[in-house]
């Protein structure tokens, strides 16, 4: 005797409900060519804050960790101030800045764990020595 099937629970009913229902919706903004789902006003404006307030903290943060007695042409003083007045002209500006920044920081990391070790010291010295010698 066969065993009876056994029934899927309603939360595998539900979950398979809404897989249709989001592959049916996927499938209609394709067809129109509207393009992927548009983000709503709400995140968007979110977004934007979250993003705005984490520029100011890390400005913020920056300037607290500045030398005390850094003098008038201190680069780091000069940075931090232009951050800063970059901040009060535009906010948008100073995010694009510092997320472009990051990058560039985070490759550069990237490079450096990339990098393949270093020859023993004077390694590449003897050759060219060794090269010299030759002629």
């Amino acid at each position: 005797m066969k065993p009876a099937a056994a029934r899927p629970s309603l939360l595998a009913e539900l979950h398979a409900h809404i897989e249709r229902a989001s592959a049916a919706a996927r499938d209609d903004v394709t067809a129109s060519g509207a393009g992927p789902w548009p983000e709503l006003r709400s995140a968007q404006r979110f977004r934007e804050t979250w993003e705005r307030i984490g520029a100011e903290v890390r400005v913020q943060q920056a300037r607290d960790r500045a030398p005390p007695n850094a003098g008038p042409l201190n680069p780091q003083r000069l940075m931090l101030e232009t951050l800063a007045r970059m901040g009060e002209l535009s906010p948008h500006y100073l995010r694009r800045f510092l997320t472009h920044t990051e990058t560039l920081l985070w490759l550069e990391q990237a490079h450096g764990l990339l990098r393949p070790p270093a020859a023993g010291k004077g390694g590449a010295g003897k050759l060219a020595r060794a090269g010299r010698q030759k002629k």
